[in-house]
C-alpha cells in the first residue's frame, strides 16, 4: 500500500484577509514493496494581511495559531473509486513560526489517487466525516469566547486538482463573519454583556445557540454571510429575558463587525390554563421596501396609507399578500387564517382571541387581573395613547401617563399603541383608536380582534369585519 504524508503550513489572521502562497516542494517518492520507503511532500504558506478584511482574533487583532489545532483534507484513493477524510496531527509548538501568523500541519493520506479534487478544511472541526461543513457545531457548539472561535470556527474550505507532483496550494478565505457583540440595557445606559449566559442569534434561515459563562464582553459569535436579513436577538442572564430585531443586516463573509446593540428587556406573558408564556415583539409589525420587521419603538406606527409602507392590514388569509389589500369588500378575506409571524419567521406568530383574552381577563399580575393588574388603559407613553401590559412577575407601580417609560420597558411591559385603523387607502382614527388583530376567524367574514379607544372602551374579544386595516403585534415562546 502506499503512503504519502503531507506537511502544509497554513495562516490566519484576525481582522485580516487570509491568502497563500506556496513554495514548491520535492516531488513524492512511491513506495516499492522492496523499499516501504515513506515519501513526505512538504508545502510552505505565508499569509498577507489586508485593513478591511478579517479572520479568527486574538485580541491584539492578529490570528496566530495554537498548539493542538488541526486540519481536515478530503482526498479520493484506490483510483479514484473511494473519498476519505483525514485530519492532521495537532501542532505542537515547533510546527508553529513566524510569530504565530504560520504552521507546518502534518497529513498521513492512505493509498491517494492524484488525479482527483482534493478539499482543505480549517480548522478541522468544521468538517464532517461525509465531505460537508460541520455547521452543526457553528449553530450549537459556540461559548462566545475569542479563543473558541479562533480554534473551532475559523471556517475555509477550498478544493483544487492535484497532478501529482505537490500537493496543491491555495488561497483561503473565511467563509463566516465574524460579530463582537456587547449588549446594553434598553436606554444604552448600562452594559449588560457581562451578565449574559445565553444568545441566541437568528437571521431567519440559521439560528445560533451561544452558551457561556458570565463574562465581561464582548461575545463572539461566527455566523455565515447574511444580506438585507432580519436579524432576531434574544439573550438570558438565566433571570431576565432580553430581546433584539435588527432589520437590512449584511455581515459578509471574510470581514469582522463589532456591534453594540440596546435590548428590550421582555417580561413573560401567561396566555392560557397550561401556563404557556410568550414574550411580545419590540414593536407593531411593519411591511415596507419589500421586507417585514418590526418598528424600532413601541409606540412607533405609520399615521397615512402607502403603498410601499404597510402596518394596518386586512385579517390574513394569503400568504403572498398577508393582508396587504385595499379592498373593502369582506369576501375579498375569505379563507383560513395565514399567519405574519409565517412571514417573518424566527418562531413569531399571532395570538388566538382565547390567548387574548386570557392575557387580558384572566392571568393574574400583582395579586389581580384585569384593569389596573394586567394592563392599564388610556395611557400615555411619548405622547402617543394606548394599553400598557405587564409582564406575569410585574411587582412595580402601574404606569401612569408622562412616567419614564424606560423603567416600564426594562420591568418588560409592552405598550400597544393607538394607531388608529384603515379602510381601504384612508387611515382613520389616529391616536384615539387601537386595533390588533387574533388568529381567530368569528364568521366566514369576520374576525376577533382587541380593541380600545380614548373614551375609555377596551375588549380582547371584539370582532370585525376582514377588510378592516388593523395593527398586528406578534409573540413568541419564551425560551
Amino acid at each position: 500500500m502506499k503512503k504519502i504524508t503531507h506537511i502544509g503550513m497554513a495562516a490566519l489572521v484576525a481582522m485580516g484577509m487570509l491568502g497563500t502562497s506556496c513554495n514548491k516542494a520535492e516531488s513524492p517518492e512511491i513506495e516499492t514493496p522492496e523499499t516501504q520507503k515513506e515519501n513526505i511532500v512538504t508545502l510552505t504558506t505565508t499569509v498577507g494581511f489586508a485593513a478591511d478584511g478579517t479572520k479568527a482574533l486574538t485580541s491584539a487583532g492578529v490570528k496566530t495559531f495554537a498548539k493542538g489545532e488541526t486540519m481536515a483534507i478530503y482526498y479520493y484513493k484506490n483510483k479514484g473509486n473511494d473519498r476519505v477524510k483525514a485530519v492532521s496531527a495537532p501542532l505542537n509548538a515547533g510546527d508553529i513560526t513566524n510569530g504565530g501568523k504560520s504552521a507546518t500541519f502534518t497529513f498521513t493520506l492512505d493509498n491517494p489517487y492524484k488525479d482527483m479534487n482534493v478539499v482543505y478544511t480549517y480548522p478541522a472541526a468544521m468538517a464532517n466525516a461525509d465531505f460537508t461543513p460541520n455547521y452543526d457545531a457553528l449553530y450549537n457548539d459556540q461559548d462566545g469566547t475569542l479563543a473558541t472561535l479562533a480554534s473551532n470556527f475559523d471556517f475555509c474550505t477550498k478544493s483544487s486538482g492535484w497532478n501529482g507532483d505537490n500537493l496543491p496550494s491555495l488561497t483561503l478565505e473565511n467563509e463566516l463573519a465574524i460579530l463582537a457583540i456587547t449588549l446594553m440595557n434598553a436606554g444604552g445606559s448600562s452594559d449588560i454583556t457581562s451578565s449574559i449566559t445565553g444568545l441566541t442569534l437568528s437571521d431567519g434561515t440559521n439560528t445560533y445557540a451561544i452558551t457561556r459563562s458570565a463574562a465581561a464582553g464582548p461575545i463572539y459569535v461566527a455566523i455565515r454571510p447574511t444580506s438585507n436579513a432580519t436579524i432576531t436577538v434574544t439573550a438570558t442572564d438565566g433571570t431576565k429575558n432580553y430581546t433584539k430585531s435588527l432589520t437590512g443586516k449584511t455581515y459578509a463573509a471574510n470581514n469582522g463587525y463589532s456591534v453594540s446593540w440596546k435590548m428590550i428587556l421582555t417580561g413573560a406573558f401567561t396566555i392560557n390554563s397550561s401556563g404557556t408564556q410568550v414574550k411580545f415583539a419590540q414593536g407593531n409589525l411593519r411591511y415596507t421596501s419589500g421586507a417585514w420587521s418590526f418598528f424600532d419603538n413601541q409606540w412607533d406606527y405609520y399615521t397615512t396609507y402607502s403603498a410601499d409602507s404597510w402596518d394596518k392590514f386586512g385579517w390574513s388569509t394569503s400568504a403572498t399578500t398577508y393582508g396587504m389589500n385595499t379592498s373593502t369588500s369582506n369576501s375579498t378575506y375569505s379563507g383560513d387564517f395565514k399567519d405574519w409571524g409565517d412571514a417573518v419567521g424566527s418562531g413569531w406568530r399571532t395570538l388566538s382571541k382565547a390567548e387574548w383574552v386570557y392575557l387580558f381577563k384572566t392571568r393574574t399580575v400583582n395579586g389581580g387581573t384585569g384593569s389596573g393588574k394586567s394592563y392599564t388603559k388610556g395611557k400615555k407613553v411619548n405622547n402617543v395613547l394606548g394599553v400598557v401590559l405587564y409582564p406575569d412577575d410585574y411587582t412595580g407601580a402601574a404606569y401612569t401617563t408622562g412616567a419614564n417609560w424606560s423603567t416600564f420597558e426594562s420591568a418588560g411591559c409592552v405598550f400597544l399603541p393607538a394607531a388608529g385603523w384603515r379602510n381601504g387607502k384612508e387611515v382613520k382614527s389616529v391616536g384615539s383608536y387601537g386595533a390588533y388583530w387574533s388568529s381567530s376567524a368569528y364568521v366566514t367574514e369576520y374576525a376577533y380582534h382587541v380593541y380600545f379607544n380614548s373614551d375609555g372602551g377596551m375588549s380582547p374579544d371584539g370582532y370585525n369585519g376582514r377588510s378592516s386595516g388593523y395593527s398586528v403585534r406578534l409573540v413568541r415562546p419564551v425560551e
